[in-house]
């Protein structure tokens, strides 16, 4: 990968930069950037990633971020495929506060939000929306707790705010409720083994994307 631009407090960059065939553009927090290196192998020679080398966190982040994460790419109507996430910020419970940091409607809201703004900086775009990955099932929980069945519930109503929109879903969350403990190296995160098949799947579901 490039190296990142430094941002100011607008979320401006300094520089601009990548360009190229079958530019995608990713959006994600910690699980994104997890399979982020094995997506990119299993893409080589047939598509050209860019994405912010920070975590893109929460949904509010994410959209007062967009304006200078679209700098990245030199032409942003070049960009192709949006693939993106949003969610284990949003449901957790910031030390162990009893609400989660956005409630499912303020979260579906601000996913609505996003989704215009992505549609609008990157207007030949297919956008691909990842739901939120399950936590370990061994049930452990780490500092900002959340559970699978809050993590289902948002991924409920990302879906039920996003497909009438227009926007695909690659659903992460099916594709990995049953994984066993082994494949995780914490409550939330993947360990390598788990984001190098993480990763072979997001390949493989912006590549269908990219051919149709």
């Amino acid at each position: 990968m490039r190296d990142v631009p430094v941002y100011d407090e607008e979320g401006g960059p300094s520089r601009a930069a990548a360009k190229g065939e079958n530019l995608v553009f990713l959006i994600g927090d910690s699980i994104r950037m997890g399979f982020q290196p094995y997506l990119q192998r299993a893409l080589e020679g047939q598509a050209t990633l860019v994405a912010p080398e920070e975590n893109c966190r929460y949904t509010q982040y994410t959209y007062t971020s967009l304006a200078g994460w679209k700098e990245l790419v030199a032409d942003p109507a070049a960009v192709r495929l949006v693939y993106w996430n949003n969610g284990h910020w949003d449901v957790a419970h910031w030390d162990g506060d009893p609400q989660p940091l956005n409630t499912e409607p303020e979260y579906a809201a601000m996913l609505v939000r996003i989704c215009g703004r992505l549609q609008r900086y990157f207007p030949n775009a297919k956008i691909l929306f990842a739901t939120t990955t399950p936590p370990n099932p061994n049930g452990t929980m780490g500092p900002n707790p959340r559970s699978r069945a809050e993590i289902a519930r948002y991924n409920q109503a990302a879906k039920a705010a996003l497909l009438p929109l227009g926007v695909e879903v690659d659903d992460l969350y099916v594709f990995l409720q049953d994984w066993g403990e082994a494949e995780y190296a914490d409550y939330v995160h993947l360990t390598e083994r788990g984001f190098e098949r993480l990763g072979r799947h997001v390949a493989e579901t912006i590549r269908n994307a990219l051919n149709r």
